[in-house]
């Protein structure tokens, strides 16, 4: 064997080396892709499990205020407000990143349809209705392009947050025999 032959020899060896390692190393970035898109997804969803403990959890009567909110914004106390703007604004926030991870392709298809429904049922609440008025005004503006065009494509007996859980109406109820115990009966005139 000749010099040139060992040569053009070591050549091809060299340049399927070369082949190889960049097929081990697109496989290497395929599966770093995929860990890197669950730990995203994971995060988001921890985001949006503790907006849930966030909301549930009843300090100082803020799910009562969230709820009661969530039925009527613009007339209660500056209080009932201020939980209603931070439970929603945080998961508008949470929806916001969820929009932007599944562009990017670091979010499945099926986690977004549960995290956009949400939002959306939120806002079809009488009081998420109210403050989504005001609220879309300091939200970012590919969010709320988004939302205001999924809200009319939603059919208007679809239910709305209030209405997924039993417990959120018995809430409510339960609030309002309160106040009609509270309250004096007014004579009739």
């Amino acid at each position: 064997m000749t010099l040139e032959e060992i040569y053009y020899i070591s050549q091809i060896v060299a340049v399927l080396a070369i082949l190889v390692s960049l097929i081990f190393v697109g496989r290497q970035l395929q599966q770093s892709q995929k860990m890197e898109r669950a730990a995203a997804q994971r995060d988001l969803l921890l985001r949006v499990a503790e907006w849930s403990r966030m909301v549930h959890q009843d300090n100082d009567g803020a799910f009562d205020k969230f709820v009661l909110g969530l039925r009527e914004y613009e007339q209660p106390d500056a209080l009932t407000q201020m939980h209603v703007d931070k439970f929603l604004s945080e998961f508008v926030f949470v929806a916001e990143s969820a929009l932007n991870m599944r562009k990017d392709g670091f979010f499945s298809d099926g986690t977004w349809v549960g995290i956009e429904g949400a939002a959306i049922a939120l806002l079809r609440t009488p009081g998420g209705t109210q403050w989504w008025k005001y609220a879309q005004h300091f939200i970012g503006t590919e969010i709320v392009k988004h939302l205001n065009t999924r809200l009319p494509q939603v059919d208007p007996a679809t239910p709305h947050f209030l209405n997924f859980s039993l417990s959120y109406l018995k809430r409510l109820k339960e609030l309002d025999d309160q106040v009609a115990k509270t309250t004096p009966d007014k004579p009739n005139a």
